[in-house]
């Protein structure tokens, strides 16, 4: 079980800190919220802290992307709130309910009822048709398949007439659009986006990009995406920005030249706060 720890510090992050503290009255309960979290990769001598104390407050029905430099800990932020690794410490909340990995079944079964997601090499099943790779979720879930709300939601992303088509017929973007898909039919609270344009046309990865804003705006759906495109992150609500392991900013209504200019810096904001 991921261990609690007492109130968040002060410092760069106070603004996103308040947002965790004002929780309870009143605000709606927020879909992701972060407490402290910390993941240490290795020990003594070679430890590498991937996160430090990271606290964020996501409301729901918002998307956020998610950027560094390359060793900032957006993949281990990415990985420890969407339960697919342990952080070290620190507490996990989606849609009120604190993530909890006493076994790894039951840090699946949160998973399936509670998240869905979306990758850059899309994780299909090669033996699988389009809508038996959606619904699988649901079938490893043992959830009720609603046949008509599978077609409902492969035909809101383009591909109602590909139901019966395998990924090796399909394009890259098609195949993100799969994935999309399979994310949205379980209902998630949360979906995290691990680089999901990365290996897609520029055309693709608009269409890609356009279908997660729909996923929050018409579906209501929390979406979190690391990116390393200031391109696909002018496409989220807001920008967090990491450091060596900790948040370190945050934009609203990003665009392309504000998010590459902010990107630039943002070691310079490491230390500024050493």
């Amino acid at each position: 079980m991921f261990r609690r720890t007492g109130t968040e510090r002060t410092g760069r992050t106070d603004r996103t800190d308040r947002r965790v503290q004002d929780h309870g009255t009143g605000a709606a309960e927020p879909a992701l919220r972060l407490v402290k979290v910390s993941k240490t990769y290795g020990s003594d001598d070679s430890a590498v802290t991937a996160l430090d104390e990271v606290t964020l407050s996501l409301a729901s029905g918002t998307f956020t992307a998610v950027m560094g430099p390359s060793g900032s800990g957006k993949s281990t932020l990415l990985q420890c709130a969407a339960g697919l690794d342990r952080p070290d410490s620190g507490i996990v909340m989606v849609d009120g309910a604190e993530m909890t990995g006493g076994t790894e079944a039951e840090l699946t079964k949160f998973r399936r009822n509670r998240i869905g997601f979306v990758f850059q090499q899309y994780n299909l099943l090669d033996t699988l048709t389009v809508a038996q790779n959606t619904v699988l979720p649901l079938k490893l879930a043992r959830r009720r398949v609603h046949r008509g709300r599978v077609r409902e939601t492969l035909t809101a992303v383009g591909l109602g007439d590909r139901l019966g088509h395998r990924p090796d017929q399909l394009s890259g973007g098609q195949r993100q659009r799969v994935a999309i898909a399979r994310a949205l039919v379980t209902e998630p609270s949360v979906i995290f986006a691990d680089e999901p344009t990365g290996a897609l046309d520029t055309r693709s990865a608009r269409d890609v990009l356009r279908l997660l804003q729909d996923a929050v705006r018409v579906h209501g759906r929390t979406v979190v995406m690391v990116t390393h495109d200031p391109v696909a992150a002018s496409y989220a609500d807001s920008v967090l920005f990491l450091a060596d392991g900790r948040l370190v900013g945050e934009m609203r209504r990003p665009t392309v030249d504000a998010v590459a200019e902010r990107l630039a810096h943002v070691g310079d904001d490491v230390m500024a706060g050493a």
